[in-house]
């Protein structure tokens, strides 16, 4: 799951999904910890275009003290410089804020190991690891593994390939497998680009690739009260409010999970899987037999909007 409902949504939102994934296995009171330090750190826009009209200082307000510099002595660019940045303190701010949430969530997990002894890491790790036994069952084959490395495709993915989507690079940290009980197959690829994460779920039905982009969601904002609603009715909700969108339920899947970065080992799993009226976004709620649950949210997407896919080594 997510960050915890002590984390507010206008925050949420700002976190690199790198960040959020690693605050959510952290217990509240680090979790505020975390909100204290970036609410009293994080940037805003207007500021720095209030110095940049007035002195201007907008590289000192983002800590770039060397580029500060830069741009006194070269006047400005002789105010070539000055006039671009009109256009990107937005995403300067944004960039500063990205390494603030880094800094503020390394320190809280600093404080997390040195007063309970624990890795946050592990942790999360362990909720979709489940409790399994030793077994032979092993993934289902779902496409050839002799592959002309000329013609990659997405379903071709593993541990660290590099593949670009939305002008990023992105290397791929996790490939994980569902057999499911009627059938059919997909996988799901953990992709990570500096601090931002995505999952990409692709399955193949006959000629057709399906895949979806996705990020993790906070259970409780999805329903405050969700593991009480769980425990009472053995399933989720069947409608569920996320942002701005009305989920509906959809089908529910049953089958086998297998973690590539845990060895493969099999892991019984229940899904729900949720879309909006049009069905372009879908909400995804996952259940491993150690009864621990996992949120994504993410949306429709052509597979040709990947490319240059390279099986880098580690």
């Amino acid at each position: 799951m997510a960050t915890s409902a002590v984390v507010p949504f206008q925050i949420e939102r700002q976190l690199p999904f790198a960040v959020s994934s690693q605050l959510a296995v952290l217990p509240d009171e680090y979790q505020k910890d975390f909100v204290r330090e970036y609410t009293q750190r994080m940037k805003t826009v207007i500021i720095p275009y209030i110095l940049h009209f007035m002195l201007p200082i907008q590289y000192l307000y983002v800590d770039k003290v060397l580029l500060q510099l830069l741009f006194w002595f070269s006047l400005g660019g002789f105010g070539i410089w000055w006039f671009i940045d009109l256009f990107r303190i937005p995403g300067m701010i944004e960039s500063r804020n990205k390494e603030i949430a880094d800094e503020c969530l390394r320190k809280v997990m600093t404080k997390y190991e040195r007063e309970t002894g624990n890795s946050p890491s592990l942790n999360r790790g362990k909720a979709r690891q489940g409790l399994t036994q030793s077994t032979t069952v092993k993934p289902r084959e779902v496409h050839s593994t002799e592959y002309d490395p000329s013609k990659l495709t997405i379903e071709n993915l593993n541990i660290s390939f590099l593949v670009d989507y939305g002008l990023k690079t992105w290397k791929v940290v996790n490939r994980i497998q569902f057999d499911w009980n009627d059938g059919l197959s997909e996988r799901e690829f953990k992709l990570n680009n500096d601090n931002d994460l995505i999952y990409l779920s692709v399955r193949r039905e006959s000629a057709l690739v399906y895949c979806h982009i996705s990020n993790i969601v906070n259970l409780y904002m999805l329903d405050k009260n969700f593991d009480e609603y769980v425990t009472l009715n053995a399933a989720p909700p069947n409608v569920m409010q996320y942002a701005d969108f009305t989920m509906y339920r959809d089908n529910r899947l049953e089958g086998t999970m297998f973690n590539a970065a845990l060895g493969n080992k099999p892991m019984r799993v229940i899904m729900w899987d949720y879309y909006d009226m049009t069905r372009d976004f879908r909400l995804r709620i996952e259940k491993t037999d150690s009864g621990q649950f996992f949120a994504i949210f993410g949306k429709k997407i052509n597979d040709i909007e990947f490319s240059e896919v390279l099986p880098v080594g580690d």
